[in-house]
C-alpha cells in the first residue's frame, strides 16, 4: 500500500478502528475509493499535521447504500464525523437521510450522479438552538444540512439537494404548517469561511439556503427551486457580513433572494450579481420583511426577475434597521406587481432584550433599470412614514438613474392618498391603487431622477409620479 493510502486509513477513511461498517466488507473499510495522492508521509516534518494531504472519503466506505430506500443518516453522518477535515464524497445513487450536522474544515461533495434527498418524517429532523436571540429563529429551527459556529465548509460537486417537501403536512399556508416544523434545505448558522456552489436545490420544505450570523459567505453558481407552497424562499441572508451572491437561478414560491436582520448585527457588505429570479407569490430582490439591524453597502447589479408577484425590488426597514448605501444597478424585470416598493415604518417587532425603535433608509440609487410590465395596477410605493405622536419619519437620498418602466394602467379615475403606514405585513398591495401609476412619493427628503421613462401599456388616469411631503426633489 502507497504512504498517502496509508495515512488515509490513519486519518480515519475507513469505519473506525479498521471495522467495517454495516453492510461493508472489509477491503471497502480499510482503503477508500478516492486517493488524495500527496508527499510520501515519511518525508513528513514536525508540522506535517499541516501539510498532510486531507482524505477524501466515499460515504459508501461507511456503509451508505444510496438506493433512495435505505436511510442513510447514520452511515452520512458517521462519515462527515471521521473525515472533517477532509472531503466527503456522494456518487452514484440517491442517498436518504434526515437531518445532517455539518463539520469544520470541510468539504462535503455530491456528485453530478447523486442526490441527497430529506427523508418526509418529523422526527428526522430536531429543532436547533443555536446561542443567539434573532427573531427570525421563530422560523428556522429544523434543516437537512445544518451547519452551527463552523469554519472553512464547502458544499459543492454539481449534484442535487432535495429537500423532498412534497408532502401534504408541509404544503400549505404557513398558519396550518409553521415555518418551524419544516425542514430548510440548508441552513449555516454563526459559521465563516462558508462556500455553496454547483450543486442543484429543490423542493425544499421551507427555506431553500438559509445563512444565519455568517460571516465570509460565497454563494455561487447555483440553481435553487422551491415552487411549493407554504413561503418557501429562494435564498435567505440574515445578519450576514461580507457575502457573495453570483451565477444563481432562483425560482421560489415566496421571496427569491431576500436579506434579512433579526438582531442589532444587521446586514453589510453584500453583492448579488448575475442572477436568474422569479417568485410566485412575493417579491424577486428584498431587503426586509425582518428588519432591525442595519443593511449597509449592498449591491445587486445584472439581474433578471422574469416574474414576482409583488415587487421587483424592495427596500423595507419596519423593525429599527437602518439602510445606507444600497444599490440596484442594471435590473430588468417583467411581469411583477410592482418595480418599486421602498418603505420606513415601525411594525414593532425587536430581538428579546432590545428597545424599540424607528430606523432610516438613507442612500438608495436604482441604475439602469429596465422594466417591460407590471401585473397590476398598483404603482410604486415609495415612503417615509408618520409615527402615532407626529413625528416624520423621511426617507433620504434616493436616486432614479436612467430607469425606463412600462406599467400597466387602465385606471379611469385617480385613487384618494393611502393612510399612513400602521404596522401591516409590508409588501407593495398594501394600499391597493396609489394615485399614481408608478411613483408615488411620500415624506422624501432629496430624491433625483436623471433620464429614463415611464409609461403605461394602455391609458390611465394616473400621473407618472405624485409627491406628498417630498423636498429637494430633482428632474433631470
Amino acid at each position: 500500500m502507497r504512504p498517502a493510502l496509508l495515512l488515509l486509513v490513519a486519518l480515519g477513511c475507513g469505519c473506525g478502528d479498521g471495522a467495517p461498517a454495516e453492510g461493508a466488507d472489509a477491503d471497502e473499510a480499510s482503503v477508500p475509493l478516492l486517493e488524495t495522492g500527496g508527499a510520501d508521509a515519511t518525508d513528513a516534518s514536525t508540522d506535517a499535521a499541516s501539510d498532510a494531504p486531507r482524505p477524501v472519503c466515499d460515504a459508501r466506505t461507511f456503509g451508505a447504500k444510496g438506493d433512495g430506500k435505505t436511510r442513510d443518516t447514520k452511515a452520512l453522518q458517521a462519515a462527515i464525523d471521521a473525515c472533517s477535515p477532509g472531503t466527503v464524497v456522494l456518487r452514484g445513487g440517491t442517498f436518504l437521510t434526515g437531518m445532517l450536522r455539518l463539520r469544520s474544515d470541510l468539504v462535503l461533495s455530491i456528485d453530478k450522479t447523486a442526490t441527497l434527498k430529506g427523508t418526509q418524517d418529523d422526527a428526522d429532523y430536531p429543532s436547533t438552538s443555536p446561542p443567539t436571540s434573532n427573531t427570525q429563529l421563530l422560523n428556522c429551527r429544523k434543516a437537512l444540512l445544518y451547519a452551527e459556529g463552523v469554519h472553512d465548509l464547502t458544499l459543492e460537486g454539481g449534484g442535487t439537494i432535495d429537500g423532498n417537501g412534497n408532502t401534504p403536512k408541509w404544503i400549505g399556508p404557513s398558519k396550518v404548517h409553521p415555518e418551524a416544523t419544516r425542514p430548510m434545505a440548508i441552513y449555516t448558522v454563526l459559521s465563516r469561511n462558508v462556500t455553496i456552489h454547483h450543486l442543484k436545490v429543490v423542493n425544499a420544505a421551507m427555506w431553500g439556503v438559509v445563512s444565519l450570523e455568517d460571516d465570509d459567505l460565497s454563494i455561487h453558481d447555483l440553481v435553487v427551486d422551491t415552487p411549493l407552497s407554504g413561503n418557501r424562499d429562494g435564498i435567505d441572508v440574515v445578519d450576514c457580513h461580507r457575502v457573495r451572491i453570483e451565477n444563481v437561478t432562483i425560482t421560489s414560491e415566496d421571496d427569491s433572494i431576500c436579506l434579512k436582520s433579526g438582531v442589532d448585527r444587521g446586514v453589510h457588505d453584500v453583492v448579488v450579481k448575475n442572477a436568474r429570479v422569479k417568485s410566485f407569490i412575493a417579491n424577486a430582490l428584498k431587503m426586509g420583511t425582518a428588519s432591525y439591524g442595519a443593511f449597509a453597502n449592498v449591491t445587486f447589479e445584472d439581474v433578471t426577475v422574469e416574474s414576482a408577484d409583488k415587487a421587483a425590488m424592495a427596500v423595507e426597514s419596519v423593525d429599527g434597521a437602518a439602510i445606507s448605501d444600497i444599490v440596484f444597478r442594471r435590473i430588468t424585470f417583467k411581469d411583477v406587481g410592482s418595480p418599486f416598493f421602498v418603505i420606513l415604518g415601525d411594525r414593532g417587532s425587536t430581538p428579546l432584550g432590545s428597545v424599540r425603535r424607528v430606523g432610516t433608509v438613507n442612500g438608495v440609487r436604482f441604475e439602469d433599470i429596465v422594466g417591460t410590465s407590471t401585473r397590476y395596477t398598483w404603482g410604486s410605493p415609495i415612503s417615509g412614514t408618520k409615527t402615532k405622536d407626529g413625528v416624520v419619519h423621511p426617507l433620504q437620498n434616493l436616486a432614479f438613474t436612467n430607469v425606463v418602466v412600462t406599467s400597466k394602467g387602465g385606471l379611469g379615475k385617480v385613487p384618494g392618498d393611502p393612510p399612513e403606514y400602521a404596522g401591516q405585513y409590508p409588501d407593495p398591495n398594501l394600499w391597493g391603487d396609489l394615485p399614481a401609476y408608478n411613483y408615488f412619493l411620500r415624506h422624501v427628503d432629496g430624491v433625483t431622477f436623471t433620464g429614463g421613462s415611464t409609461k403605461t401599456s394602455s391609458g390611465d388616469a394616473r400621473k407618472a409620479m405624485e409627491t406628498r411631503d417630498v423636498t429637494g426633489l430633482v428632474v433631470k
